[in-house]
């Protein structure tokens, strides 16, 4: 006795010969139940019918029933015979049978005749007899389902047995059983013998009083030839299939005995199928790929007899497919020539090397599948992963390797289904090496096929889950392992996108490029491409940023943060960031709200002149490949992408690399914007504008005439001398007595404004810096306060020890001038402009001025030296 399923399965090969074959059509089909005698519906009336109105009436169905069916197998005989002999049977056999019953079986039969004889009678007829036939079918259906399915003994059994024995009576009875009657049918009796426990445990519960193995076997003898007679009504691959789908959950059952009994009852429908004339491999089967992968999977069953079986089931289907391939073949019986063919080519069955096996049946199978088939192989051999058997994965293992290395070319249509599929099978593949083997799959998907896998996987709803994270993760590495950035090429496009929402899908792709964006860099191995993207990837986030502010997610139980689209693209925006080690320029905008600002329509492109800001001020990486990069990305996109580039541009323009801008793509782009429609554009293009004033050269003198022309400013014409300051300081003389003269309400302002460039970086602007603040104030005598000088003063001492000899000079010349205004200022030498001095000091007679001419000399003298000296 067979350990895996007590024996059921060492005698499928005689069962099968046993009963004639289904496409006899009755001339030699199952015999009825009238020349089943005894053993037949008298049996059926005792066991299937308590007393009770709605089973006489029943018991007079399936009379008529075996009558029609009888005559319809006796058609060269006398029906009034056998309806006598039915008569006899079913109403004489039983003392049990109440008066009623027994009124119902001597009811006049030359109408039980009638109805037998003609099977495509009148209309009436035909749908009276179908409707008993189907009353008839419900009742056996509702009394097996109503048996125990945890023991089995003769009464069970002989229910059981006479129950599908009728129904395969039934089935030669015309018009055939269809839709839900026959899937009950089907169902309930497969259910009610699988479910069976094993014979073994059967036998131990039943003891010595019954052999429990016969029994069985006469039920699954019966449950075939029942569901070869179902499947002779409609002989043809999407029959054969819907049967087959029945038996599937029962094969990958975790109980040995279950998985072994599916695959014996699947064996016996492929061998009825393949042995049959009437046949038609006309059409093809619908889920063929599926076929193949459960019985390949259980090839390598570690049970080795359910692997046996399995391979026997694929002999039979590959001889199908092979007709079906050359028409010219006829069905019948399989022949040793026509059995032995799929054997040379599947190869014999071999325990213990199974993946060969499947390897071998994959290939083989491949030529007649058609893409979508291929793709439902693929899809049976990543759902069986959900298995935790170690054969199982190895087996699935083997049909993914085959499919993605010799048919990936099948597939390419099918990848956004089967990226789908992957996905929502992950959540309920818990083992370890079960994932390996899913995301290897995924690996060598994209591999062939990125592009496709990428924007199948973007369609995943957001936020994602933990599954979806993880399958971008794996693709990030395989990308990196193999030295390519096409993921990011991928990412990248989709970011510079904008944004759609559809109300039946939970997602938008450029938000979701930046979710998987973000799972992309947490991978180490990622850092490299990273940095060749950088530039491309900030802007882009940063303009998605502005484009996502205002949507909003469903709801989906997760916190109202991550529902946010802005603040998913932030959140990228803070790890690409950190991922380029920006690490002080992430805390400088955190601590001065500028995440916020970001995430605000009225205030991002304050934030983004925040992050500019702070990347120059700590000169961040990358950032002159950024300003390039902006010289044309002001050129296209809306309103939101030029207005989030003008913003960080301007503020890019204090880096010394700016200078070297030819002037169309700074001055005349900056001129160009003045005119922009949005104020806020226009506000930038005038600070860009102010920036680029302090530049030397014609670029200074363009954009100070443009300001000058925007803010209505009337300015000398020395304002526009090209010629360097410090060797025309008559120009710096007249420009500041004309400032004195025509703005006096905002010559304060310049004077301070003026000295934040005594610290610049750049000798040129020190220097003329302290050459504008000496002669200013110089003209601004009388208006000057003396805690004001005393500031300049302080400020221009500074630079009298400057590194640079000429800004030296000019801050000591400058600072002359301050403190003579100041001397003046002091003892009343001037008539002071609003100045609240002490009158006491007004009479005080002054002292000798300090001799601020001999010291200026001097120090000039001295430093000519010293830079004469420098030069030999």
């Amino acid at each position: 006795m067979n350990p895996v399923h007590g024996g059921e399965g060492s005698g499928t090969a005689l069962r099968l010969q046993e009963h004639t074959s289904m496409t006899q059509d009755g001339e030699e089909g199952t015999k009825s139940l009238v020349t089943g005698g005894e053993a037949s519906a008298d049996v059926l009336m005792t066991q299937l019918c308590p007393l009770r109105l709605e089973e006489v009436v029943t018991k007079n169905a399936l009379y008529m029933m075996a009558c029609r069916s009888t005559a319809q197998a006796t058609s060269e005989e006398n029906p009034s015979e056998a309806c006598g002999t039915i008569r006899q049977d079913v109403g004489e056999k039983e003392d049990k049978v109440q008066p009623a019953l027994e009124m119902v079986a001597l009811n006049d039969w030359k109408k039980l005749k009638e109805l037998g004889k003609d099977v495509s009678g009148p209309g009436q007829k035909t749908n009276s007899f179908h409707s008993q036939k189907l009353m008839v079918v419900k009742q056996i259906v509702k009394h097996i389902k109503s048996l125990p399915q945890d023991s089995l003994d003769s009464h069970s059994s002989a229910v059981r047995c006479q129950g599908m024995q009728l129904i395969t009576d039934c089935s030669k009875a015309k018009p055939p059983l269809e839709g839900k009657e026959k899937l009950d049918v089907v169902i309930v009796c497969v259910a009610s013998i699988f479910a069976l426990p094993s014979i073994e445990a059967l036998q131990r519960q039943e003891g010595h009083k019954v052999n429990v193995k016969d029994l069985y076997n006469q039920t699954v003898d019966a449950l075939e030839v029942m569901l070869r007679a179902l499947l002779s009504e409609k002989p043809n691959p999407a029959e054969l299939q819907n049967f087959l789908d029945h038996l599937a959950p029962w094969m990958t059952s975790e109980k040995a005995h279950e998985r072994a009994r599916a695959v014996i009852t699947s064996v016996c429908l492929l061998q009825a199928a393949a042995e049959s004339p009437q046949f038609c491999m006309s059409h093809k089967f619908p889920r063929l790929g599926l076929l193949i992968g459960r019985l390949a999977l259980r090839v390598g069953d570690p049970e080795k007899e359910i692997g046996r079986q399995a391979m026997e089931g694929l002999y039979f289907l590959y001889s199908l497919m092979w007709c079906q391939k050359e028409p010219e073949r006829k069905m019948g019986s399989v022949t040793a020539v026509l059995h032995q063919m799929p054997q040379k080519i599947l190869g014999i069955y071999k325990p213990t090397r199974t993946c060969e096996n499947i390897s071998e049946i994959v290939k083989r199978f491949g030529q007649f599948l058609s893409p979508d088939q291929m793709a439902d192989l693929l899809l049976t051999a990543v759902e069986s992963l959900k298995e935790a058997s170690e054969s199982t994965i190895e087996a699935s293992k083997t049909i993914l390797n085959v499919i993605l290395e010799k048919y990936k070319q099948k597939i390419q249509m099918e990848v956004p289904k089967i990226v789908d599929r992957i996905h929502s099978q992950l959540r309920a593949i818990h083992h370890s090496h079960a994932r390996q083997v899913v995301m290897m799959a995924l690996c060598l998907l994209a591999h062939a096929f990125l592009e496709e896998v990428s924007t199948a996987l973007l369609k995943c709803p957001l936020p994602l889950d933990r599954d979806a994270a993880g399958m971008w993760r794996t693709l990030a590495k395989t990308e990196a392992i193999c030295h390519s950035h096409r993921l990011l090429d991928v990412l990248l496009k989709e970011l510079q996108e904008r944004p759609s929402t559809s109300e039946d899908r939970a997602f938008i792709i450029p938000l979701a490029a930046a979710s998987a964006l973000c799972e992309v860099l947490s991978v180490s191995m990622c850092t490299q491409a990273v940095t060749r993207f950088y530039p491309r990837l900030l802007m882009a986030l940063l303009v998605q940023v502005h484009y996502t502010i205002g949507l909003s997610l469903p709801d989906s139980g997760v916190s109202r943060k991550e529902l946010i689209p802005a603040c998913c693209v932030v959140k990228t925006v803070k790890t690409l960031l950190l991922k380029m080690g920006c690490h002080y320029e992430f805390t400088a905008v955190e601590k001065e709200g500028g995440w916020e600002l970001l995430t605000s329509s009225e205030e991002h492109h304050r934030g983004v002149g925040l992050l500019a800001r702070a990347m120059v001020h700590y000169s961040c990486c990358q950032l002159w490949r950024i300003l390039y990069l902006l010289v044309p990305f002001l050129e296209r996109g809306d309103k939101q992408h030029k207005l989030t580039a003008m913003a960080f541009f301007v503020e890019l323009l204090h880096m010394p690399q700016a200078k070297r801008l030819p002037e169309k793509y700074s001055v005349l782009r900056l001129l160009k914007g003045l005119t922009d429609p949005d104020p806020v554009i226009r506000a930038l293009c005038v600070k860009g504008l102010i920036t680029m004033a302090d530049w030397p050269g014609k670029k200074c003198k363009n954009a100070l005439d443009e300001c000058s022309r925007v803010l209505e400013w009337r300015l000398p014409k020395q304002v526009g001398n090209g010629k360097a300051w410090h060797n025309h300081q008559e120009d710096v003389d007249e420009i500041c007595q004309y400032l004195v003269k025509k703005h006096q309400e905002n010559v304060q302002k310049f004077l301070f404004q003026s000295q934040c460039y005594l610290s610049s970086t750049q000798p040129s602007l020190r220097r003329a810096a302290a050459m504008f603040i000496g002669f200013l104030v110089m003209h601004m005598d009388s208006m000057m306060r003396m805690k004001d000088l005393d500031i300049i003063s302080n400020a221009l001492a500074g630079l009298l020890h400057d590194p640079e000899a000429s800004v030296c000079i000019f801050a000591a010349q400058a600072h002359d001038r301050v403190l003579a205004i100041y001397w003046k200022l002091k003892y009343g030498l001037v008539e002071q402009h609003k100045v609240n001095s002490d009158s006491a000091e007004k009479h005080k007679s002054p002292p000798n001025p300090p001799a601020t001419e001999g010291t200026s000399s001097r120090l000039c003298n001295a430093l000519n030296l010293w830079k004469l000296a420098a030069k030999h």
